[in-house]
């Protein structure tokens, strides 16, 4: 970690000339003044995301307190013409589900607000994270002062005492509201992470406060210890982090979670599948949504306050769990403040308050009718609830008003598609094409869509570009395996079908989707011996019909008839609609399958 520590040390200088640059907004105690900077952050896809520039260009960056360091997608990297150069010797990155594979770059200006940081460094590496963001923020510069993380509001607040300040109690919002205040738990002096004492059904472990983190998730170690068998688990998916490789994850009702006094009761909790000897919970950016923090650094604690309202985001507690008269409850938005509004607004529909996220936007849309990213987020609500054509709407004069919101564009692309607008889809499409840089995330998005409606020449143009600049992100996988299954339905180019399942599966071994398409391109190259050894590992992770179905097909083509209709029922009984869905899919079916039904006239 002695290289790691040298890249940090290179930031406070710039910082500190940040801080004399561009305060806004102070708070005061007898012989201490507390400065403070607030960077506007907005959540979409429960990611918070500050703006900001890289040597001139406008760079959406993840804000992320579990990262130890800035980091840059490689695309962004590459889009910003960067040049690379190694990691200092000795250096390992690890994420929450492995090792990132990463290089680095030095930026000659990084703009934070009206403040311009000279000469810093990101590490070029890890998973590109969707809804826009070609970055992170991390630690290396989030610790070089106080922070107070306000994301309810959309907010965060590097924050600056000066004074008399080390008995201060740092949660000046919270009136007579109860504060939790916790050291952190550091593992040396650079130890820079956000890290508490907790217990999980009395249990003792360390919490990790990540924002970077889209919900809170215990490690499967941590559940383990807490009382949790697998019979109290139930599997949910595959998870991945910044890091090489996914994980298994389950759901699982979590007694209680202790955080210096703060007990949390009956939820229902994440629990993923990794190792970790630094924490044993992650509280993500649901626990931070729920609550106001304050990170001191100068006094080595954290203080915590509860906004009110259900805390996690998986299954929360019933709403008579919470006393409300232990919240500090937030001040009110000016109702001028169209950007705030806005921010707040963004920070609801994250939080799954849809009705308060819609009232917020709208007012922010009346102060500032020509803001597209406005009419982007209402609509975004829109789509939460169902309310299709008001989010088409609102989609439609977001391109009126910037007609290279690539976002917006994209997600009115899917909108067509799902109220059989193809012309307009298609149209949507072809301008992303345009204008994109071949390297851009939403390429591999863009991919998937042409796909899922059988546009070949258009979906392997996107796979291809997207592949070819994402060799090792995390959703290569799943992109390959899209690829694969495209073609195998189809009946096409099927050795170059197989190859991508083959790479698919090499990628994450425990998918049993990415296997489940790998048996059934054997099946089309009429390799029964191979299909069937697929199928059996893909059935091992998860019994689903299609694959059972598929099983007993390949069972057929080895003259197993018993194996093979045993097989058959088995998905009969899960699916009795399974016959319909491969015949749309366009699969064989089996000599005893009921005869196809006539359409009604």
């Amino acid at each position: 970690m002695g290289s790691a520590r040298k890249l940090v040390r290179r930031l406070p200088r710039a910082l500190i000339w940040l801080a004399a640059s561009g305060l806004a907004g102070s708070s005061a105690w007898a012989g201490c003044q507390l400065s403070q900077m607030e960077i506007p952050v907005r959540i979409v896809d429960h990611r918070p995301i500050a703006t900001l520039s890289i040597n001139g260009s406008k760079v959406p960056m993840l804000v992320d307190s579990g990262a130890f360091f800035s980091m840059l997608a490689p695309a962004t990297a590459e889009q910003l013409n960067l040049p690379l150069r190694s990691l200092p010797a000795g250096l390992r990155i690890e994420g929450h589900t492995g090792r990132i594979e990463a290089k680095l770059t030095r930026v000659a200006k990084l703009g934070l607000l009206d403040a311009e940081l000279p000469n810093v460094e990101f590490i070029v590496g890890g998973n590109e994270l969707g809804a826009g963001i070609m970055g992170i923020l991390g630690r290396n510069i989030l610790s070089m002062a106080d922070v107070e993380y306000d994301l309810a509001h959309g907010a965060v607040r590097l924050s600056f005492p000066e004074g008399d300040c080390e008995r201060n109690n740092f949660a000046h919002w919270a009136g007579e509201a109860p504060v939790v205040v916790l050291p952190l738990e550091g593992r040396g002096h650079n130890d820079t992470a956000i890290r508490v004492d907790a217990t999980i059904n009395g249990s003792r472990t360390q919490a990790l406060l990540d924002t970077g983190a889209p919900v809170t998730a215990l490690t499967i170690r941590a559940a383990r210890r807490a009382g949790i068998e697998d019979s109290d688990m139930t599997l949910f998916g595959r998870v991945g982090g910044a890091g090489d490789g996914r994980r298994n994850s389950w759901l699982a009702n979590i007694g209680q979670i202790d955080l210096g006094g703060e007990k949390i009761s009956g939820n229902r909790l994440q629990i993923d599948d990794v190792a970790s000897s630094s924490y044993g919970i992650l509280l993500g950016l649901d626990y931070f949504l729920s609550h106001r923090i304050y990170v001191s650094r100068l006094q080595n604690k954290v203080y915590i306050t509860w906004n009110g309202g259900p805390i996690f985001g998986q299954a929360r507690a019933q709403p008579d769990q919470y006393d409300a008269k232990y919240a500090a409850i937030p001040a009110e938005v000016a109702k001028d403040d169209a950007d705030a509004l806005a921010r707040r607004g963004s920070a609801f529909l994250a939080a799954g308050n849809h009705e308060p996220a819609l009232n917020d936007l709208t007012r922010a849309i009346e102060l500032a009718p020509e803001s597209a990213e406005y009419r982007y987020l209402r609509a975004r609500v829109y789509l939460a609830t169902g309310k299709l054509p008001a989010a088409r709407s609102d989609l439609d004069e977001a391109l009126r008003l910037d007609d290279s919101h690539a976002q917006a564009r994209f997600r009115r692309a899917s909108l067509r598609m799902a109220m059989d607008d193809m012309p307009g889809m298609h149209a949507d499409l072809n301008r992303l094409d345009e204008d994109l840089p071949k390297s851009a995330n939403l390429r591999g998005d863009m991919a998937m869509l042409y796909a899922s409606r059988l546009q070949v020449a258009e979906a392997l143009k996107q796979f291809e570009l997207w592949l070819n600049s994402h060799t090792r992100d995390m959703r290569s996988a799943s992109l390959l395996n899209s690829r694969c299954w495209m073609r195998t339905r189809l009946n096409i180019e099927l050795p170059l079908a197989l190859q991508d399942c083959k790479a698919a599966v090499d990628r994450d071994e425990g998918s049993p989707e990415y296997l489940d398409s790998l048996a059934w391109t054997y099946l089309r190259l009429n390799d029964a011996a191979q299909a069937k050894k697929a199928f059996d590992a893909a059935i091992k992770l998860k019994p689903r019909p299609l694959s059972l179905y598929g099983r007993g097909l390949a069972k057929a083509g080895l003259r197993d008839g018993s194996g093979a209709e045993l097989d058959f029922e088995a998905a009969r009984k899960l699916s009795p609609q399974i016959e319909q869905e491969l015949r749309k899919l366009g699969f064989p079916l089996a000599d005893t399958a009921p005869p196809q039904r006539a359409p009604a006239p």
